[in-house]
């Protein structure tokens, strides 16, 4: 039976041989590096087998969107809903330049609105009643009762003072009168004690403080200038000592003491700047003030209390009441606890 030869062993070996000197060449080795990096980076194509149908469902779309659009801008040009650009800036401007048109229509017709009275069109108009009378500004205390507004500041001729002449100062107001007077006509350079002329001054502002009784505040003052005498330490010591001076002259003179008080307040009251000596004068100076009228604060305090009392118990306590005869032989009342003797 004639059939194919099979290779020996011998041949396999020499075949074997030969593929294993094949693959150890050099350029075997390069051929197979190159494939087996190419293999490593490439990445093969995908092969894209999905259809293309919702391309078609997309310009459908697309199409039936074109299609309303052109429908409606048919219409509204059809029934004429269309403007032009300058209509509405006319209407505007009418209405801007002479107001809305009046109405034209019968007003009895339009519904909603509830007829007018008949008795309605007798009504005097209010405007034309005459005002009623106009009363005082009155000031309100909060929390409290209805004070009345401060009288206007009396004049110098009001509290005749007119004579007291140039040598003192008088400044009023709503509250108080203040008589400023210059320290140079009343003591001498750096001293306490009064002048001749300012005993004068002195005996002269006692005569006008006497016709009342308002409280008087004497204040002494000084200008920037420092002073230092065994006296005198500073110019606190030495204001204090002038309005303690000016005090004992007017009880001298008759005003009761218990109206005053001294105080003393250096140079923390100028009343101008001390760059200038002309400043510096106008600020040595005794301040008497005499307050005419109580402190707003005091005011409100009186007012709270009246209105405080005004509210109260009608009644006196039962401590105040006068006792209530009783027979012979009653007993007196007790307080509730009390236990009999």
């Amino acid at each position: 039976m004639t059939g194919v030869a099979r290779p020996s062993l011998a041949d396999l070996i020499e075949e074997r041989r030969r593929a294993e000197r094949k693959r150890a060449s050099p350029l075997a080795r390069v051929n197979r590096n190159n494939a087996d990096r190419f293999a490593r980076w490439h990445v093969p194509e995908a092969v894209d087998h999905e259809p293309d149908h919702w391309l078609i469902t997309y310009l459908d779309l697309l199409t039936l969107l074109l299609a309303m659009l052109v429908v409606m801008l048919g219409v509204t040009r059809m029934y004429g809903w269309h403007t032009t650009h300058d209509q509405p800036i006319a209407v505007v401007g009418s209405v801007a330049r002479g107001g809305l048109p009046p109405y034209q229509g019968d007003l009895d017709r339009i519904d909603g609105l509830p007829a007018i009275p008949a008795e309605w069109a007798h009504l005097p108009d209010p405007a034309a009643q005459p005002a009623g009378p106009v009363h005082e500004p009155t000031e309100t205390v909060e929390n409290g009762p209805m004070v009345p507004a401060p009288p206007p500041p009396p004049s110098i001729e009001d509290m005749g003072l007119e004579g007291l002449g140039d040598s003192i100062q008088v400044v009023v107001n709503s509250q108080s009168v203040s008589f400023r007077i210059s320290t140079e006509l009343l003591f001498p350079s750096g001293q306490a004690s009064l002048s001749p002329s300012g005993l004068g001054l002195i005996k002269k502002l006692a005569g006008v403080v006497n016709r009342s009784n308002h409280p008087l505040s004497i204040e002494g003052h000084s200008d920037n200038v420092p002073i230092q005498t065994r006296q005198f330490p500073s110019n606190w010591e030495l204001s204090t000592s002038r309005a303690t001076s000016v005090l004992r002259e007017l009880v001298r003179d008759g005003v009761d003491g218990n109206r005053l008080r001294a105080v003393g307040y250096a140079d923390t009251h100028p009343l101008q700047p001390n760059d200038t000596a002309q400043g510096r004068a106008a600020n040595r100076r005794v301040e008497l003030i005499m307050r005419t009228a109580p402190k707003e604060s005091d005011a409100t305090q009186a007012a709270a209390g009246k209105a405080a009392s005004a509210t109260g118990p009608a009644a006196a306590p039962a401590a105040d009441a006068p006792a209530v005869p009783r027979a012979a032989g009653e007993q007196p009342d007790r307080a509730p606890g009390a236990s009999a003797q």
